[in-house]
């Protein structure tokens, strides 16, 4: 990583989905409700066919992420950060949230933008990354403190195993003490939840997020006391879809 400072990195690229970059508050997991800049690279290596529709035929609930691949210079997207205010907000605390699809796909490129942000600014952003845990992360993140949050995908998200399980990954993050969030669609699914990553990992309970599948706020109060109880039952960590209950937004979006 180190000779990536001796380059000129202002020109190398990302690609973006079509938002780009935008300040909310963290809708998930372990730090829902913390003011965050996302940032939504595209590109996946799964398709989560549970989520696909004629709008988006690869699934996903973030579909833009595959239909719109915008490249960017690194030069560019720091000027981005810098004008529209959001290198302020990371600055003041705000947790730098590197989405996708799936970011860690392009983890070059973004090495190369975490050198050239290094060098530009003098300091890096608080940072987090949503990854479905197939990808080794680099151990770079780890020298510069970043935080993962894992989406592990389980059987009802309609791709293979070989795909969409890779132990020597999630064991890596196990050990790491990322925080595992799971996507609950009915009582059964915490079988595979328990056999597959809990007990095999050794996943501490106060490190597991389970969240309803939910698509629209009526459908997440729906589901949400359900998966509510589950997470009392087993004493792990209940995370809503804020993004849902506060602006109904749809899956898609």
């Amino acid at each position: 990583m180190t000779e990536l400072y001796k380059e000129d990195l202002s020109a190398k690229t990302l690609l973006l989905s079509d938002d780009k970059v935008f300040y909310t508050v963290e809708g998930e997991g372990e730090y829902v409700g913390y003011p965050s800049v996302f940032m939504r690279l595209s590109m996946c290596n799964l398709t989560c066919k549970c989520f696909a529709s004629a709008d988006s035929p690869h699934g996903c609930d973030s579909f833009i992420s595959w239909s719109v691949r915008n490249k960017i210079t690194n030069a560019d997207l720091l000027q981005h950060l810098e004008q529209e205010g959001f290198q302020d907000h990371l600055y003041n605390g705000a947790i730098w949230k590197i989405t996708g699809g799936e970011p860690l796909v392009q983890q070059p490129a973004l090495l190369r933008f975490l050198a050239h942000m290094e060098v530009e600014w003098g300091w890096l952003p608080r940072i987090d990354f949503e990854t479905n845990a197939t990808i080794m992360p680099d151990k770079e993140w780890v020298r510069v403190g970043a935080t993962f949050t894992t989406s592990p995908k389980l059987s009802n998200n309609g791709d293979p195993e070989d795909r969409r399980y890779k132990p020597q990954v999630l064991e890596w993050h196990a050990n790491q003490g990322s925080g595992f969030k799971f996507v609950i669609d009915k009582e059964s699914d915490l079988d595979e939840v328990l056999e597959r990553y809990v007990d095999k990992f050794d996943i501490p309970s106060g490190r597991v997020w389970l969240m309803p599948c939910a698509g629209s706020r009526a459908e997440h109060i729906e589901k949400a006391p359900m998966v509510a109880e589950l997470a009392k039952k087993y004493r792990f960590n209940f995370s809503p879809r804020l993004h849902l209950l506060v602006w109904d937004m749809a899956l898609k979006v």
